[in-house]
C-alpha cells in the first residue's frame, strides 16, 4: 500500500539524501530571488540546528540535499526549512495552501560507500535535465563551490567529499570535476539498489540501519495503536462511512454485492480502532476470519485503484482529523 507515510531514520551522524518537490509537480523556485531566499533559509537552519551540508542542487519544481545530521534532528531541519520557505513563497505570490508535496523524502546513506556517486549524481541534475550543456553554467547547484579552488563557502562541507581523491585542495578539485564530467558517470543510477524506499547502503551499515526501522515501526505501532483505540469506536467508523456514502447504518453494513461502503468500514475499523476480528465482525455479522479475507480484498485494490485510496484517505481524515 503506498498510502504509509514514510518512516524516520534519525540517529546522530547519520547521512541523506533528501528530495522535496512542489505539489503537483508545480514550480517552486519562480525567479532567482526566490532561489536566493531558500538559499539563505538553509544557511540559517544550519547554523541553528548544526547539519554538514555536503551538496545540493535547485530545480524548478523540486529540490536535492545531500545532508549529514550530527545531532540526529532531520526533522526539525526539515520542518523549519520547507516551512520558512512555504510562508515566503506564500506571502511574496499572495496564494495559500502547500507548496510542496506531503513530506520530504529522506533516504538513509552509507556515507562511506555513496558520497562522492551521490556528489556527482546530485551536480548532474542541470544536464540530465537539459537546462545547460556545461555544468559550471548552471548557478542552483553547489558544483561552483567545488570547482573554484579559492572557493570560501560556509553553506557547503566540501572538504570530506574532495578529501576522495587528493590532501590537495588543487589536485582535488581537478580530480573531482574529471570524475563529475567524465561521460561514463553521467547515466549513472546510484539508487538502483536502494531497499524500501529509504535505504542505500549494504553489510553492516545496512543491518544496523534495518533494525532501527524494525525499532520504529515497532514504536510507531505502539503509539498509534494506542493512540486509536483510546479515540476511535466501530461505531464512529460505521457512521462516517454512513456519511460517505449516503446509506443508512442497515445497508451500509448488510451484505450485497458491490457494497463498497461495506467493505471499506470493514477496512477502517480494523486499521482504525485496534479492535479484534472476531469484535468487528459481530457489527457486520460475519466470523472474524472472514474479516482477514475483507481486509486482503481491499489491499488488493489499493494497489491498482487511486481513487479508492483516495476515498479511504479523505476518510481516515474525516474520521482522525490528525491522523
Amino acid at each position: 500500500m503506498g498510502m504509509a507515510r514514510q518512516l524516520r531514520v534519525e540517529f546522530e551522524n547519520a547521512f541523506y539524501h533528501i528530495t522535496s518537490r512542489g505539489n503537483q509537480r508545480d514550480k517552486i523556485f519562480y525567479n532567482p530571488a526566490d532561489r536566493e531566499r531558500f538559499l539563505k533559509i538553509l544557511s540559517r537552519t544550519k547554523e541553528r540546528y548544526g547539519f554538514l551540508l555536503h551538496a545540493y542542487a535547485l530545480m524548478d519544481n523540486h529540490y536535492h540535499l545531500l545532508l549529514e545530521t550530527p545531532k540526529g534532528n532531520l526533522s526539525q531541519i526539515m520542518q523549519n526549512i520547507n516551512t520558512s520557505y512555504t510562508v515566503y513563497v506564500n506571502r511574496k505570490y499572495q496564494r495559500s495552501g502547500h507548496l510542496l508535496q506531503g513530506r520530504f523524502k529522506g533516504i538513509i546513506v552509507d556515507k562511506d560507500r555513496y558520497l562522492i556517486s551521490l556528489s556527482r549524481y546530485i551536480h548532474l541534475n542541470p544536464v540530465r535535465a537539459k537546462l545547460v550543456k556545461e555544468l559550471q553554467d548552471y548557478p542552483w547547484t553547489s558544483y561552483r563551490v567545488f570547482i573554484n579552488q579559492k572557493a570560501e563557502n560556509s553553506l557547503v562541507d566540501t572538504e570530506e567529499t574532495l578529501s576522495y581523491f587528493s590532501n590537495h585542495r588543487n589536485k582535488a578539485v581537478k580530480a573531482y570535476r574529471e570524475f563529475v564530467e567524465a561521460d561514463e558517470g553521467r547515466d549513472e543510477n546510484p539508487f538502483a539498489t536502494m531497499e524500501a524506499g529509504l535505504l542505500l547502503g549494504e553489510g553492516a551499515f545496512k543491518a544496523k540501519v534495518l533494525r532501527l526501522i524494525e525499532r520504529i515501526k515497532v514504536d510507531e505501532e505502539i503509539v498509534q495503536a494506542k493512540r486509536l483505540r483510546k479515540r476511535v469506536s466501530i461505531d464512529t467508523v460505521i457512521k462516517a462511512c454512513q456519511l460517505f456514502y449516503g446509506k443508512n447504518r442497515k445497508e451500509l453494513v448488510e451484505r450485497a454485492k458491490g457494497n463498497e461502503g461495506r467493505q471499506v468500514a470493514i477496512y477502517l475499523a480494523k486499521i482504525l480502532t485496534g479492535e479484534k476480528g472476531k469484535e468487528i465482525g459481530g457489527y457486520f455479522g460475519i466470523k472474524g476470519s472472514a474479516i482477514s479475507d475483507a481486509i486482503k480484498r481491499i489491499e488488493g485494490r489499493l494497489d491498482k485503484e487511486s481513487q479508492l485510496r483516495e476515498r479511504i484517505e479523505f476518510l481516515k481524515g474525516r474520521i482522525l482529523p490528525e491522523f
